[in-house]
């Protein structure tokens, strides 16, 4: 029974490792397809860009060959018309490329007015190639972007390869120490399948009762602490169930913001494109205000997903790493100095409050996030001709505490509990007016937790709004 069960386990050992390393090496190289199929898709979409923004096939193809191709791989770009007629190749000279209507992947795109991929031979490079043609109504044209199979395929074979020999020696040596070891791992289990079956049962109460001091002693202490923390953890999966949905919900919430903001100046952008591009507009002082209006909604959009990308990167961080010691009074005047041409056009005045030298040890660049937020914000919502006060000071555990106080129109009750979170607003049409993104009270939160730190607001309506954060970086500068 006991060499029974040795072999059983071995001969599990070895499926498990050979199943998971035959997984493994194909689903690398789906893994390898999608990426390249992705990578096609970029690349179409840079070249029509490209040809959108008014450069000719040729300029574009380089463009494309700038980011996209490197010394291995040359990557081939193919405009065809409606008729199948080849536009331009960067490959081969258009004119003499035979009709590509045929072709599967541009047939399949045109019929389907989307996208198309293919594996198969070209005949006109004479080589194995990876196809993927999307058409593009705007031109009423499809553009293939391709890379030979050969090249990429080399590069996931040797990986596939090496895997494999690593998988083979592991089988080996799992082999052949799962031979000379199973018989101290069997008779454990023996002893111990009846709190086994209890446990698999949910009876996560159930302990091995033993005196034993040799390793059917140790197996049965370390069954009983597994058993401890497996009852805990469940205890805790319970409790984090809540707080799974919750944040599935707000993710939920978080991708539907994203899409709608980043809808608005899009629509508006491609509005203005599409008037322009008809030439309904001849008036040189309107092109001119529209090609403004495009300049900004860009800029809106720059701005929008580098507060995504800058909120991103704060939440997947435990600890700020790049810290350096400063003088926050300095920084305080460095801001406000900087925030004082926007608060002059409004007539707003930035008082910074004296303080004594305050030095802390934190990166000045988050630092600074927080203070041009925070003051940006007093500035926007304010009323002509009133006041931004700036102040920090020192309270005990090292903590720093900066307050903005403006005399603006305050912030309704309701509105208070959720300021900070992100794509909130509390005039959503004035604030999208003066070019808000909604994140930045929310970046001010987050690099606020990154100091074990919090940050919070006090306003009454027709009073103005106080925000308060406080951080643990009081420091020597010494």
């Amino acid at each position: 029974m006991l060499r029974r069960m040795q072999i059983f386990l071995v001969i599990i050992v070895l499926l498990s490792i050979s199943t998971t390393g035959i997984f493994c090496i194909y689903f690398l190289g789906q893994y390898s397809d999608r990426m390249n199929v992705q990578m096609l898709a970029s690349a179409s979409e840079l070249y029509h860009r490209e040809l959108s923004a008014g450069q000719t096939y040729e300029q574009a193809s380089v463009s494309c060959q700038t980011v996209f191709a490197d010394e291995s791989m040359k990557l081939r770009i193919t405009v065809v018309d409606a008729d199948g007629v080849v536009l331009y190749d960067n490959q081969q000279s258009a004119a003499t490329m035979v009709n590509h209507a045929g072709r599967k992947e541009i047939k399949d795109a045109f019929a389907t007015k989307g996208t198309a991929t293919q594996k198969r031979h070209s005949a006109t490079l004479n080589m194995d190639m990876l196809y993927l043609a999307r058409y593009y109504p705007d031109l009423n044209e499809v553009i293939r972007s391709s890379v030979p199979l050969e090249i990429y395929q080399k590069g996931i074979q040797q990986m596939q390869y090496a895997f494999a020999g690593v998988m083979s020696a592991s089988l080996l040596l799992l082999g052949a120490l799962g031979y000379f070891y199973s018989r101290r791992l069997v008779r454990p289990l023996f002893e111990l399948r009846s709190a086994t079956e209890s446990m698999a049962a949910s009876n996560y109460s159930v302990r091995v009762q033993t005196n034993s001091s040799d390793e059917i002693g140790a197996l049965s202490k370390a069954f009983n602490s597994m058993a401890d923390q497996l009852e805990k953890e469940v205890r805790d999966l319970e409790e984090k169930n809540d707080k799974l949905a919750e944040l599935q919900v707000m993710r939920a919430e978080f991708v539907a913001n994203v899409s709608h903001e980043l809808k608005t100046p899009l629509t508006s952008i491609r509005g203005f494109v599409e008037t322009l591009r008809n030439g309904h507009i001849k008036d040189p002082a309107v092109q001119e205000r529209f090609l403004e209006i495009i300049d900004i909604e860009v800029e809106r959009l720059h701005q929008l997903i580098s507060d995504i990308l800058e909120l991103s990167e704060i939440e997947g961080m435990e600890g700020e790493l790049e810290l350096q010691k400063f003088d926050l009074s300095t920084l305080l005047d460095d801001v406000a100095t900087l925030l004082d041409d926007k608060a002059t056009d409004s007539n707003i005045s930035i008082i910074v409050e004296d303080c004594e030298q305050l030095p802390v040890l934190a990166s000045k660049y988050r630092i600074k996030q927080i203070l041009i937020n925070l003051v940006d914000n007093a500035i926007k919502y304010n009323r002509v001709g009133g006041k931004v006060y700036i102040r920090a000071t020192r309270e005990p555990d090292r903590m720093i505490v900066i307050r903005v106080k403006d005399t603006g129109e305050g912030i309704a009750p309701e509105h208070l509990p959720r300021v900070f979170e992100r794509f909130y607003r509390v005039d959503k049409s004035h604030s999208r007016q003066m070019g808000g993104t909604g994140l930045g009270l929310s970046i001010v939160k987050h690099i606020a937790q990154l100091y074990a730190g919090t940050a919070t607001v006090e306003s009454i309506e027709g009073a103005g709004s106080t925000f308060t954060v406080r951080l643990r970086i009081a420091d020597d500068l010494s």
